[in-house]
């Protein structure tokens, strides 16, 4: 007995029943492309005006819950969409070489400590004071061959 539908992706009408999912909807097989399908599906991809927006607000850092809750999608689709944004975007950075000559270094310190106080570590940066791009880093004591290196 023939099924009075059309395929969504291939467009066949030669589709048969092929028993149900396990949400209970009647499942079809085509017999053309032998691919299954569902006469009304419970998931549909999101439109381009939620993802469009989804990347307006994950641009404006707003967390992953408010996103979730504004535009109505489920926690577990944003963070996949939001780590395929993330991984979408170049991780190379563009260096540009420096003109030659004498540069204004300023050093700073920052003082932490590992697993007890006893343990202390200082991070020296070198600072470019005209560019303020770090041009060094050094973990080490507060001594002045740290400073140095």
């Amino acid at each position: 007995m023939p099924i009075a539908m059309t395929r969504p992706t291939c467009g066949a009408h030669d589709i048969s029943k092929n028993g149900t999912t396990r949400r209970g909807k009647q499942n079809y097989k085509c017999r053309d492309c032998n691919r299954q399908c569902v006469e009304a599906p419970q998931w549909q991809p999101k439109d381009k005006d939620t993802r469009s927006l989804v990347e307006l607000l994950l641009l404006e850092k707003i967390p992953l819950a408010g996103i979730a809750r504004a535009t109505h999608v489920s926690d577990s689709w944003l963070q996949g969409d939001a780590n395929a944004c993330y991984e979408a975007v170049p991780k190379a950075a563009a260096v540009l070489p420096k003109a030659q000559g004498q540069l204004k270094v300023q050093m700073d310190e920052l003082w932490s400590f590992v697993d007890h106080k006893g343990n202390q570590q200082w991070v020296w940066l070198a600072i470019d004071a005209d560019t303020r791009e770090i041009i060094g880093c050094h973990i080490g004591d507060r001594s002045r061959k740290s400073a140095m290196a």
